[in-house]
C-alpha cells in the first residue's frame, strides 16, 4: 500500500508542476497568443502568455461566425468539437 501511495505523490509532483494547464486554441480570444507545436502544414496551437519567446501568434479576433479571416491576417481553424470549427484571425508576434 505505501508503494502505491509513493508512486502518487511521485506521479502527482510531476503532474502538477505549478503551471496553469494547458489550452487548446479554441478557446482563445482578441488579445491571446498562442504557440504552434506543430508545423506551418498542420499547426497544432496552445494558448500561452504573450510575453513567453515561444508565442508565434496573436489572436486578432475571432471569424467563427463567416468562416473566413480577411486576407492581412493568418487564419487558423480547428476543426470539431461541441460547438463546431473555430476560426481564428492571427497576427505574427515579433520578439
Amino acid at each position: 500500500m505505501s508503494v502505491v501511495v509513493a508512486g502518487f505523490c511521485v506521479l502527482n509532483a510531476v503532474v502538477d508542476d505549478g503551471k496553469p494547464p494547458e489550452e487548446v486554441a479554441r478557446y482563445a480570444g482578441a488579445g491571446d497568443c498562442l504557440e504552434n507545436r506543430g508545423t506551418h502544414a498542420d499547426p497544432v496551437m496552445f494558448t500561452i502568455a504573450c510575453s513567453d519567446t515561444k508565442a508565434d501568434y496573436k489572436v486578432m479576433f475571432s471569424a467563427t461566425l463567416q468562416g473566413k479571416c480577411p486576407p492581412e491576417f493568418d487564419e487558423y481553424t480547428e476543426r470539431g468539437g461541441r460547438q463546431g470549427d473555430t476560426t481564428l484571425c492571427l497576427t505574427r508576434v515579433h520578439h
